[in-house]
C-alpha cells in the first residue's frame, strides 16, 4: 500500500495548477466537480457530493470523529506518514516534511520565551506537536485534549515515553479535567475551527480564560471566515460551502466575530500573522492529488480499486477548494497570538 500511495505522490506532480486567484480557474474545478458527481450545475455539487449515495459512490461522513477515523490511512499515505493532520509551514515556499514541525516550534519558542511550565494543546490529534514538545522540553508539563478516540489512543501511544505528558478524551469547549489558572501557554493547530458558531467560539474561548494564568497566552494555528467574504462571487461562497462541508464544519467563524469573542474572554490579541503562504506548499501538495483523482472519477478509469477511494471524497474536495477560498478572499489562515489579561 505504501507504494501505492508513493506512485499517488508522484504522478500528482505532473498534474497542471492554474491560478488560484482566478475565478476563471475555479470554474473550471467547480465543472470537474459537477462532472464528477453528475450535478447540474455548480450550486448541485453541495446535494450530489454530501447527500446523494447514488451520484456519490465514495461516500461521506457525519461528524468529526466519523471523518478522522475513516480518512486516517488517506492522510497517513497521501499527506505525512508521520501523522501530521494539519497543513505544514514551509517559509521558503518548498513543500518538506519537516514543515509539519514548524508550528510547534514556533510554540516552543514562546514556551521557552515565558518560561512556562504549563502548556495545554486543544485538539492534539495523532500527537505530534504535544510530543515533539515533550520530548525536547522534559521540564515542562504538557497536556493534549483531543474528541476523537483513535487520536487519542495514538497520540497516547507515541507519548507513552513522555512522563511530562498526558493525553485526555473530551471536548475542548468544556476542558472539565483542567483547573482554572493553572497553565502558561495554551496552543491548536487548526483545530479551532471545530468552533463552528459564534456561540461555540464564545464557548471555546471562554474556557481558555478560564483555564490560563493571568498574563498567559493562547496561540492559534487557523482558518477564520475573511471579513470581505460577503464580497466575494457566489463560486467563491461555494467554494468555502464545500470545504466546511468536507471537513464536517457547520461554517466558518468570521474573524472579526472571534476577535470580538476573545475580548469578551478576557483574551487581547497581540500578533496576528498572515500564513497562507507557507501553508501552501503542502496545500497545493494535496490539491494536485486531488485533482488527478476528480480526472480519474470524471473519466471512465473511475471504477478503479474502491479501496483507494473509498470515502475519499472530504479530503478530494477540501483540498481542490481550498486554495481558491484562500487567494479569491473567503478564508483566512492566521497565526494569532492572544494573552490574557493580568
Amino acid at each position: 500500500m505504501r507504494l501505492v500511495f508513493d506512485s499517488i505522490v508522484q504522478v500528482s506532480k505532473l498534474v497542471p495548477v492554474g491560478r488560484f486567484d482566478s475565478e476563471t480557474d475555479l470554474a473550471r474545478d467547480l465543472t470537474l466537480l459537477a462532472r464528477t458527481y453528475r450535478a447540474r450545475n455548480p450550486e448541485e455539487i453541495l446535494t450530489a457530493a454530501f447527500a446523494d449515495l447514488v451520484r456519490n459512490p465514495t461516500g461521506y461522513y457525519t461528524d468529526v470523529a466519523d471523518y478522522y477515523a475513516g480518512t486516517d490511512d488517506q492522510l497517513g499515505g497521501v499527506h505525512s506518514p508521520d501523522g501530521a493532520i494539519h497543513f505544514g509551514l514551509d517559509w521558503n515556499g518548498q513543500f518538506s516534511h519537516d514543515g509539519f514541525f514548524e508550528q510547534a516550534r514556533i510554540v516552543e519558542r514562546m514556551i521557552r520565551d515565558r518560561g512556562a511550565k504549563d502548556v495545554l494543546e486543544l485538539g492534539v490529534g495523532k500527537g505530534i506537536n504535544s510530543v515533539y514538545l515533550a520530548e525536547r522540553n522534559p521540564d515542562v508539563r504538557f497536556t493534549g485534549v483531543d474528541l476523537t478516540p483513535a487520536h487519542v489512543r495514538i497520540a497516547s501511544d507515541r507519548g507513552r515515553h513522555c512522563p511530562n505528558l498526558r493525553i485526555l478524551q473530551g471536548d475542548f469547549h468544556e476542558l472539565a479535567d483542567i483547573a482554572s489558572e493553572s497553565v502558561d501557554v495554551v496552543f491548536e493547530v487548526e483545530a479551532g475551527c471545530y468552533s463552528d458558531t459564534p456561540s461555540q467560539v464564545g464557548r471555546l474561548l471562554s474556557q481558555i480564560g478560564r483555564v490560563l494564568r493571568p498574563g498567559g497566552a493562547f496561540v492559534a494555528f487557523g482558518y477564520l471566515r475573511s471579513d470581505g467574504y460577503d464580497h466575494v462571487s457566489p463560486n467563491v461562497k461555494l467554494a468555502l460551502d464545500l470545504v466546511a462541508r468536507a471537513w464536517v464544519v457547520e461554517g466558518f467563524v468570521p474573524e472579526s466575530t472571534y476577535n470580538a469573542a476573545a475580548e469578551r474572554a478576557g483574551l487581547r490579541l497581540v500578533e496576528r500573522r498572515d500564513i497562507r503562504q507557507p501553508n501552501m506548499p503542502s496545500v497545493l501538495r494535496l490539491y494536485r492529488q486531488a485533482r488527478l483523482f476528480y480526472l480519474v472519477m470524471s473519466s471512465p478509469a473511475r471504477k478503479l480499486p474502491s479501496l483507494l477511494i473509498r470515502k475519499s471524497t472530504h479530503n478530494a474536495i477540501s483540498a481542490l477548494m481550498l486554495p481558491y477560498t484562500f487567494w479569491l478572499g473567503a478564508l483566512e489562515s492566521r497565526q494569532a497570538i492572544l494573552e490574557k489579561r493580568n
